[in-house]
C-alpha cells in the first residue's frame, strides 16, 4: 500500500538511512494524519496525537522531544516502519527542507542538512527559488566568472523583474517598513510564498530592504492583517525593535489582508517556539 510520505523532513539513522514521517489512518478512532507520541507515552493502538500539519511534526520532534511514526526502505528494498525521534535509538540527526527551515529557528539541535528545492524554469527567469516541487538536493552549476555569479544571485534575490517593478511603483520606491529609498537594496517579497501558491499580484507583495526581506522570510518579522509590523522577541535588543508597531500602509485591499493573515500564522507559530 502506498504511504502518504512527506520527504521535506527526515530522521537520519547511524547507518545513513532516512526515515520519513507519513500520514496513517487509525481505524479504531477514525483519525488520520502524522502520528506523534509525547515523551513517556507508549505508541500503542489508538494512542498518540494526530496532525495534518508537517510544521507541527517538526516542532514536536525538534523542540519538544516527541517521536513520530516514520518509514524507510532498507538496502534490501524492504519497507520498515517505526516510531522514532531525534536522539532515540539509532537516530543521530535530521534533515529538513529549505521551505521549513524557518520553523527550527533557535533550536538547540540543528539539522545535518538543509534540503534545497529543485530549480524550475521560473527560477531561471529570475524568481527567488521558492518554487513548488519535491524537496531535494539542489545541484548548482556555476558557469562564468565570479562577478557574473554574484550578479545572478543579486537579480534572483531581488525577485522577478516585472513583480519588483510593480511593487516599486506601488510603494513609491521605498521599503514599506523602513522607508529606505535606495533602489539597489530593495527587493520584491512574496507575502504568501510562491511554493505555497502565492501569486505575482501586487496584493501578494511587499517591497522590503534586503535585510528586512531576509528576516521576513525567516519569520522573525511579521506583518498582521491590519498591516502592523511585529518583531520576534529574539530581535528585541537589536536596532530592529524600532520597526515594531510600524504600519506598512494606511489602506489595505481585502485580498492583501487575506494574504497577510495567512502568512502571519507562520510568524505566530515561530514565536510560540521561542
Amino acid at each position: 500500500m502506498m504511504k502518504d510520505v512527506d520527504k521535506r523532513f527526515a530522521l537520519v539513522a547511524e547507518n545513513g538511512h532516512r526515515l520519513y514521517p507519513y500520514k496513517k489512518s487509525q481505524k479504531s478512532t477514525n483519525r488520520y494524519g502524522f502520528a506523534l507520541t509525547a515523551p513517556g507515552e507508549q505508541d500503542r493502538h489508538g494512542g498518540g496525537t494526530y496532525t495534518d500539519d508537517i510544521r507541527q511534526v517538526v516542532k514536536r520532534l525538534v523542540f519538544d522531544g516527541w517521536s513520530a511514526r516514520v518509514t524507510t526502505v532498507d538496502l534490501q528494498g524492504r519497507q520498515r516502519d517505526g516510531t522514532l525521534g531525534i536522539g532515540k535509538k539509532s537516530i543521530k540527526s535530521y534533515e529538513i527542507a529549505e521551505e521549513l527551515e524557518i520553523f527550527i529557528s533557535g533550536a538547540d539541535v540543528q539539522p545535518s542538512r538543509v534540503i534545497a528545492q529543485k530549480s524550475t524554469a521560473e527560477s531561471q527567469d529570475g524568481e527567488r527559488g521558492d518554487q513548488t516541487g519535491e524537496a531535494d538536493a539542489l545541484e548548482f552549476e556555476a558557469t562564468g566568472n565570479v562577478d557574473e555569479i554574484v550578479i545572478r544571485a543579486i537579480r534572483s534575490r531581488r525577485g522577478q523583474p516585472e513583480f519588483r517593478a510593480a511593487l516599486m511603483m506601488a510603494y513609491g520606491g521605498k521599503c514599506c517598513i523602513s522607508g529606505c529609498d535606495v533602489s539597489s537594496v530593495l527587493e520584491a517579497a512574496h507575502i504568501v510564498p510562491h511554493a505555497s501558491g502565492g501569486t505575482y499580484e501586487i496584493s501578494n507583495g511587499l517591497l522590503l530592504r534586503a535585510d528586512l526581506h531576509t528576516l521576513y522570510d525567516l519569520g522573525l518579522i511579521g506583518v498582521d492583517e491590519s498591516g502592523q509590523v511585529q518583531i520576534n522577541s529574539t530581535l528585541g535588543q537589536s536596532d530592529y525593535r524600532a520597526f515594531d508597531g510600524v504600519t506598512i500602509t494606511d489602506t489595505l485591499p481585502p485580498k492583501m489582508k487575506e494574504n497577510l493573515k495567512s502568512r502571519f500564522t507562520d510568524f505566530q507559530l515561530i514565536r510560540e517556539m521561542d
